[in-house]
């Protein structure tokens, strides 16, 4: 029985990875896309903040993703996503740790604007088409 729990949760995680990376995926958010601004809110209105140098998000019609770079990863970053009810599921490693983020997804006047479930307040990144 001590083992069924840890086995569980392998069946579970091996599943989820079935899931995100299935077959073609037909969506405007397919090719390369560099974040270019931010609107992250600290509990106040905010406007977008420009990023210089920001990261490239590389969707192929296959489930794969590659990020040019995430926060304290080595680059770049392999992984896999899935759209979902315009909800954005990404999946990858870094420093060995598991990252699932979930974003809600719209695209608007050529710009993927990709807003953090996990937010309470504003927690947007917008993107421009690179490719």
């Amino acid at each position: 029985m001590k083992y069924f729990f840890p086995f569980l949760f392998l069946l579970i995680l091996g599943c989820a990875d079935d899931d995100l990376k299935g077959g073609e995926i037909d969506h405007e958010i397919i090719g390369q896309w560099q974040l270019e601004a931010t609107k992250i809110s600290p509990g106040g209105i905010v406007d977008w903040t420009r990023v210089d140098d920001g990261a490239i998000y590389d969707f192929q019609g296959d489930g794969s993703l590659e990020l040019s770079k995430w926060d304290g990863c080595k680059a770049p970053v392999n992984g896999t996503f899935a759209i979902a009810e315009e909800k954005l599921y990404l999946r990858f490693f870094c420093n060995s740790e598991l990252y699932e983020p979930v974003y809600r997804i719209l695209v608007e006047e050529k710009k993927l604007i990709l807003g953090f479930i996990g937010c309470i307040e504003e927690c947007s990144y917008r993107f421009k088409r690179v490719d």
